[in-house]
């Protein structure tokens, strides 16, 4: 078997990235560390080098989808110029990263340990960091409402609900659309804009 020369990082990366696309196509069981090793390329014993074993990997695949979900929210609020409309803009975001990276989807919410705190006083320290991003931009855009905390939460989930269902449908396997998702996201998101219809 030939070897391919990666960089230290750009290996633990890419053997992140074809462990998911095994997971998605294949599922947990037929996931094995010698498995991704000769899908990348590289020696069974070089996944060793960067997790102990086969859970170290997973936990590291779902660190790797977070993190990646997180940096693109979080570019999407550090360049917003049009404050009014972030929430669209971050539910586009959220739903085009799934698009283009489906299998993150399918991969990601298939964990039980991708856990997701809904409460209005959730811990933000501990709750799972692309849903806090968005929660925490949402409370600051209807902050000015004057919505009670409790109607608040209510329409933070319902618009979560909304960008999240988007993006599951529309990476679905067995569902047909005859319109670009791409092109029709804002518009679908536009009708559901703080808290009321547009």
């Amino acid at each position: 078997m030939g070897t391919k020369s990666y960089h230290h990082e750009n290996l633990r990366d890419s053997l992140i990235e074809k462990s998911i696309e095994i997971i998605s196509l294949e599922g947990d069981t037929n996931l094995s560390m010698r498995k991704v090793a000769s899908a990348c390329g590289v020696s069974h014993a070089a996944p060793y080098a960067h997790f102990k074993n086969k859970d170290d990997l997973i936990h590291a695949m779902q660190e790797h989808v977070a993190f990646e979900l997180s940096k693109t929210l979080m570019h999407v609020i550090e360049t917003c110029s049009e404050k009014e409309e972030i929430l669209t803009y971050l539910g586009k975001a959220y739903v085009t990263f799934f698009l283009e990276n489906p299998h993150y989807f399918s991969f990601l919410f298939s964990r039980r340990e991708v856990m997701v705190d809904f409460s209005y006083n959730a811990d933000p320290a501990n709750n799972y960091k692309p849903y806090e991003i968005f929660r925490q931009t949402a409370i600051q855009a209807l902050t000015p409402t004057g919505l009670s905390h409790e109607k608040m939460n209510d329409v933070i989930i319902a618009m979560f609900a909304l960008v999240h269902g988007l993006a599951s449908i529309a990476t679905m396997k067995n569902t047909t659309y005859n319109e670009k998702w791409e092109d029709k996201i804002e518009t679908i998101l536009t009708l559901f804009s703080c808290g009321r219809n547009q």
